[in-house]
């Protein structure tokens, strides 16, 4: 690919959120100059097996130019380094908001440049490769707080995150994020269409309560959840007072006490410490699931910090433990 073209400038349609999801990709495809058709077939592929909650969660651009970094990688299409360059101005441009403030996404958008502008031609293929998705990942996180697998990094944790992901991001998968609907694989593997979500009144007003969001949104968000999903939800609802009893009690001794007594048997202090960060998270757990953060990644398709904290719920006796697949 060329590498002598004329500055980008982000478009106003792109940034608008009233704008449908083609027309966001479609824009964004045509800002980074991609005209390969394999790829631009394949970005809006990904964009098609997209959840709601994930559009709710990280916006139409985000999701966007996740879906045509994902793209780029699957398909092997490699940007030079003045277009890496242009792919992270525009990206930068196109955030809903400034959640991080102007210093800090002008200092983690410099000190990437400067890193492609030094090191891009000397890395290898695989690097290269996945370096839009990285790029997407930091955006994620100055816009949202969270990178495109739901992790939480915090704005001074940036730099040390950028690395880290330069490391790990070659061996994922991009395809793994999009994986068809349950509803789907239900009815292929059955050859019956998957039951609607259903939910009671009652989860959506003690939601309302616990979440301060209108009882109309709160049902859009649970509609787009799997069956599974809404259960936990709806066991943490009902013993939410369970938590907030447990998360006023400071002393580490005293919540193990508290936890044993009503649980009816004993935890180790390497199981105390996993239901004391989940019960301090109970919120931030239910948020997060309404609003789709939790997005599965890695080769086993799971979100290592969901699952983390419903393990904690789990010790508890709040939900109930995954059940195994035979053979």
């Amino acid at each position: 690919m060329a590498s002598n073209r004329r500055p980008v400038t982000l478009r106003p349609e792109a940034d608008n959120q009233s704008a449908s999801l083609g027309n966001v990709i479609s824009s964004s495809l045509d800002m980074f100059r991609i005209e390969d058709a394999q790829t631009r077939k394949k970005a809006v592929e990904f964009l098609g097996n997209v959840s709601l909650a994930t559009v709710n969660a990280y916006g139409k651009w985000l999701t966007a130019i996740k879906a045509v970094a994902d793209a780029c990688t699957a398909t092997g299409y490699m940007f030079s380094q003045s277009d890496l360059c242009d792919f992270l101005t525009v990206a930068a441009k196109g955030m809903d908001s400034k959640r991080a403030g102007a210093k800090a996404v002008n200092d983690a958008t410099f000190h990437i440049y400067m890193d492609v502008m030094e090191n891009y031609p000397r890395s290898d293929e695989k690097l290269k490769l996945n370096f839009p998705r990285i790029i997407v990942d930091i955006i994620s996180i100055l816009d949202k707080g969270v990178d495109t697998r739901g992790a939480a990094v915090g704005v001074y944790g940036i730099e040390r995150y950028y690395q880290e992901r330069k490391a790990t991001a070659p061996s994922e998968d991009p395809t793994s994020s999009y994986i068809a609907r349950p509803a789907q694989e239900i009815k292929h593997r059955t050859g019956q269409p998957a039951a609607p979500v259903t939910f009671s009144e009652d989860l959506v007003e003690n939601l309302s309560h616990i979440t301060g969001r209108r009882t109309k949104d709160l049902e859009v968000s649970l509609a787009s959840l799997q069956p599974a999903d809404v259960k936990k939800i709806t066991n943490l609802s009902v013993n939410y007072k369970r938590l907030q009893k447990y998360s006023k009690l400071s002393k580490p001794e005293t919540l193990k006490k508290e936890v044993e007594k009503d649980l009816g048997r004993k935890l180790t202090d390497n199981q105390l410490q996993h239901a004391v960060n989940s019960i301090r998270k109970a919120k931030i757990y239910i948020e997060n699931m309404l609003d789709g953060k939790f997005v599965p990644h890695g080769t086993h398709g799971i979100n290592h910090v969901k699952h983390n904290l419903e393990y904690g719920y789990q010790l508890m006796g709040l939900i109930e433990p995954r059940k195994r697949r035979s053979g």
